[in-house]
């Protein structure tokens, strides 16, 4: 018996080690397959769409990786993902995206050109779905960087940074890098953080009747270091 269950204890360290492995996982990658289902929407991703027709691609980047590119003419519509996420343990959410064309006079402050060509937005559930706060941070057309508004949902409390603006860095890959956590707090002027419940990236033109082109990659909430 004592042979025995001394031939076990390297397998035991062994599983063990790969337990404390994946508990403590750096990150938690929203991950993008290369695969479309049969109605052209990515595995793995829900189609949300509000007005018009959508445009969904997949481009190939380095290293087996995807982009999602959505396409927008007069529309408004995107892509979401459900998930389950203490922000406590994974404060920080990380993506690139790049911008190839912009509705010309989108711009956040006023509702009636709140037209952007990528949005990336963060909901917490509440119990009644519209209700559910949510930060979106945009790469808007003419709102300075650094904007923080509110969305112009009269029932879904939608609070908006504006991380990148105008053409300047247009048909470039931009990474992003933010601690949802504090922004949270500081938004919603709370001092505890709910879970996530859903992560989705957006593109709109209807209000401006223009269009936009945009493409998100590498999403994935990180541990704070």
């Amino acid at each position: 018996m004592i042979l025995g269950l001394a031939a076990l204890m390297p397998v035991l360290v062994l599983i063990t080690v790969a337990a404390i492995t994946v508990a403590q996982s750096a990150q938690v990658p929203l991950v993008i397959n290369g695969k479309l289902n049969g109605d052209g929407v990515p595995v793995g991703w829900e189609l949300e769409a509000f007005h018009g027709n959508h445009q969904i691609k997949l481009d190939a980047l380095q290293n087996g990786r995807f982009g999602i590119r959505l396409v927008s003419e007069g529309s408004s519509f995107g892509l979401y993902k459900t998930v389950d996420l203490d922000l406590n343990e994974f404060p920080i959410l990380s993506w690139k995206w790049k911008v190839g064309r912009l509705p010309p006079a989108g711009d956040i402050r006023e509702k009636s050109k709140d037209d952007q060509a990528a949005q990336v937005y963060i909901a917490f559930p509440a119990m009644l779905r519209f209700r559910s706060p949510t930060i979106g941070y945009l790469w808007d057309s003419n709102a300075p960087v650094g904007t923080i508004a509110d969305g112009h949902s009269t029932v879904t409390p939608i609070k908006i940074i504006v991380l990148q603006s105008g053409k300047q860095r247009l048909g470039e890959w931009v990474q992003e890098r933010r601690n949802v956590a504090e922004d949270y707090r500081r938004l919603f002027g709370k001092d505890s953080v709910p879970k996530v419940g859903r992560v989705a990236i957006w593109t709109n033109t209807q209000h401006t009747k223009s269009s936009a082109e945009a493409t998100f990659a590498d999403l994935q909430f990180l541990r704070a270091k």
